[in-house]
């Protein structure tokens, strides 16, 4: 009885060490929507009106490419003026390199309810 119930442990254990490491990969889609480590491109989805990711991390003279997910249109408009999309139809896309280093906040001038989004530029 006793060697079934180690048995049936290390079987158990076994089944959760394979389980947890099948839905991992070490490529990412947009490696910056978890972390804050700067990366050479970055993708933002704009859908259910707010960007997604809200903040990416992006090295200096890295990309950002917004794709509108929305079925209205959207802008992708920086506070300071450093970069304007325009309008956004639906799955067009808007890409921005980033020369300089600093904190970009941006928003969406059609749709003023719409959460400020960032873009961090640096090493």
């Amino acid at each position: 009885m006793k060697t079934k119930m180690v048995c049936a442990a290390i079987l158990l254990m076994a089944s959760v060490l394979f389980l947890g490491a099948c839905g991992k990969s070490g490529n990412s889609t947009n490696p910056t929507s978890s972390g804050n480590t700067p990366v050479a491109a970055a993708n933002v989805s704009i859908e259910n009106f707010a960007f997604s990711p809200a903040t990416v991390h992006v090295k200096i003279g890295g990309s950002v490419t917004w794709t509108n997910k929305d079925a209205t249109p959207h802008t992708a408009t920086d506070l300071g003026g450093a970069f304007d999309s325009g309008s956004l139809a639906v799955d067009q896309t808007f890409k921005k390199t980033f020369a300089t280093a600093g904190t970009y906040t941006y928003h969406c001038t059609i749709h003023s309810m719409m959460a400020n989004a960032t873009v961090v530029v640096g090493n």
